[in-house]
């Protein structure tokens, strides 16, 4: 298992980890001034996740929550959430789940949950702001998550082969 890990984290996956972290502020940044309910900071989490591997995966969420919690300082007490949502898409790409539109559509759906469930107890806890908004759990965090995915896998389908050898999980895309 920890061979695996490590293979994981040779050579290409150091670059990708720096274009999802930058993926994901640009997606942050970018939703932040539209005002829609769209957050699309987690597109980086999610492809290094699917083609680096669970591990990278998280790394890139965490990396990406640190460097906004810097700047955002909102962001640095929900530094697990990404983590979450690196792992959990990592694991499920490696058992196949992004090779098929209906399951890439699941996928987003379990991260929606995830986020949505660590964010409110994370709120709570932190901020004592123990609220339940539905349009958060049943809209928001599903469409934000499921867009994510999407944006992924379209983006993997239409990426040259060649670049899809260089990566650690390859057969997570083929």
């Amino acid at each position: 298992m920890f061979e695996k890990i490590k293979s994981d984290f040779k050579g290409i996956a150091w670059l990708l980890i720096v274009v999802g972290v930058v993926v994901n502020g640009a997606g942050a940044l970018a939703m932040s001034k539209t005002g829609l309910p769209l957050y699309l900071d987690s597109i980086g989490t999610v492809f290094v996740a699917v083609v680096a591997g669970p591990w990278a995966g998280a790394l890139t969420g965490l990396l990406t929550n640190l460097i906004l919690g810097v700047v955002s300082p909102g962001y640095a007490p929900y530094w697990s959430v990404p983590l979450l949502i690196g792992l959990v898409t990592g694991f499920l790409a490696n058992a196949g789940w992004f090779k098929h539109w209906l399951k890439v559509f699941a996928l987003g759906l379990i991260i929606a949950a995830l986020a949505a469930v660590m964010s409110s107890l994370i709120a709570g806890i932190v901020f004592g702001n123990f609220t339940f908004n539905l349009a958060y759990f049943l809209v928001e965090e599903p469409v934000d998550k499921v867009a994510t995915a999407f944006i992924v896998f379209i983006v993997l389908q239409f990426l040259p082969k060649q670049w899809i050898a260089l990566f650690p999980r390859r057969e997570n895309v083929d």
